[in-house]
């Protein structure tokens, strides 16, 4: 577990000085309830100053009086505890801060957000889910943040046809509104929509329902037309209804609309291609995609095609130009394994193959979460849509 910050840990020293001023100095009848053990305070600056910072940390919590002036110490504090991991002991804080009954409503209906994130946090689901909607119903003020927190909880529990609600009703309010803000949020919500669609779908054909799967997938390119995701479900629903030439016409088309997404949908595409004997037409698409990229991953697939036909000249070819303009350890593997062992020792393909294989494959455009798997939603922030190749 990551040590906290010495800096964090001296503004958290004052700001127990300052609650502790605070408290003694609030109302008669709040002193009973709130005063706080001086030996506490200098117990925490002893762990402080031996560098205990654990204890430091405990020591000042326990010791900083909680009232009006001092919430959002208290708050800030729960967070820093959330974000440690130390879950338990944020609910702990953020349940303490509820039970105060003279704290202002405001003041309480903030722990009440904070505890909903200590329980998403904890993979309490149902509780947070029940947290945020009372609060919807309790404070104007926290309704929009707690819709975010709640539609996290329907993502997080798989829930999609609340989600699908809750986006709908968002997308209801900020379309009434003419300001940029308003017109990209409302976009950002179709797309996240189609997701939702698109996740249910896949969930209905791994049922058996293809009927239910494809009207959600349809449903998908209503909110958003240009989807990737929708028509890759399209197209596999097709192949499954006998209908490969459905499926071939609408990849291909996707393929030459969404070059960068190939990797999610080349191997549907070469099956279907195969069934109806068109496998030269997407070897001539790759061929000619690569006339207007530089992208690696996109030479690895292609190589890999010519590899597949018996053209290795042709595939060795497309490699060592890859090589040439932008290198990445899958190109040297793949040149490596191309010319053989007559040509590199076996420890130096083993080599190339070991860097290949701990190259993240996809990167996310906001949080820098990376891995070898693409995720239509991103493990790590929660964004939809955001892995992408790193071009190297």
């Amino acid at each position: 577990m990551a040590e906290p910050s010495t800096l964090l840990l001296g503004l958290l020293f004052l700001a127990v000085a300052a609650g502790w001023v605070l408290g003694r100095s609030a109302s008669a009848s709040d002193k009973g309830e709130d005063k706080s053990p001086p030996s506490q305070y200098y117990l925490g600056l002893n762990f402080l100053l031996d560098g205990e910072q654990e204890s430091a940390l405990k020591a000042f919590s326990d010791a900083l009086a909680v009232n009006a002036e001092t919430f959002e110490t208290h708050i800030t504090f729960g967070s820093l505890l959330r974000k440690r991991g130390e879950v338990d002991n944020a609910i702990k804080i953020h349940q303490s801060l509820l039970s105060r009954s003279k704290l202002p409503d405001v003041q309480k209906n903030q722990a009440h957000l904070e505890l909903a994130k200590d329980f998403i946090a904890a993979g309490l689901l149902d509780r947070a889910e029940q947290l945020l909607k009372d609060l919807i119903e309790l404070s104007v003020d926290h309704q929009a943040d707690a819709r975010v927190l709640l539609i996290e909880v329907y993502e997080a529990s798989r829930d999609w046809v609340q989600a699908r609600q809750l986006a709908e009703s968002q997308l209801v309010e900020v379309s009434s509104q003419q300001e940029p803000a308003a017109v990209a949020r409302a976009s950002a919500i179709r797309e996240k929509l189609a997701h939702y669609c698109c996740e249910a779908a896949e969930d209905d054909d791994m049922r058996g329902d293809t009927e239910s799967a494809g009207r959600l997938a349809t449903e998908a390119l209503n909110w958003c037309d240009d989807a990737v995701w929708p028509q890759i479900i399209l197209a596999r629903l097709d192949h499954k209804g006998d209908k490969a030439q459905e499926a071939y016409d609408r990849l291909m088309r996707l393929a030459q609309a969404s070059p960068d997404r190939l990797p999610e949908f080349i191997q549907d595409l070469l099956v279907v291609s195969d069934e109806i004997d068109r496998r030269d037409d997407v070897t001539d698409l790759l061929s000619a995609l690569l006339e207007h990229t530089q992208d690696p991953q996109m030479r690895v697939i292609a190589a890999e095609e010519y590899l597949a036909r018996g053209q290795q000249a042709r595939a060795l070819d497309v490699i060592k130009q890859g090589l040439l303009t932008q290198p990445s350890p899958k190109l040297l593997r793949q040149a490596i394994e191309l010319l053989g062992e007559d040509v590199v020792s076996p420890e130096v393909i083993a080599g190339a193959q070991r860097l290949a294989s701990r190259q993240s494959a996809y990167l996310c455009g906001v949080c820098g979460f990376h891995g070898p798997s693409f995720y239509w939603q991103c493990p790590g922030c929660k964004s939809w849509d955001t892995l992408h190749r790193p071009k190297q």
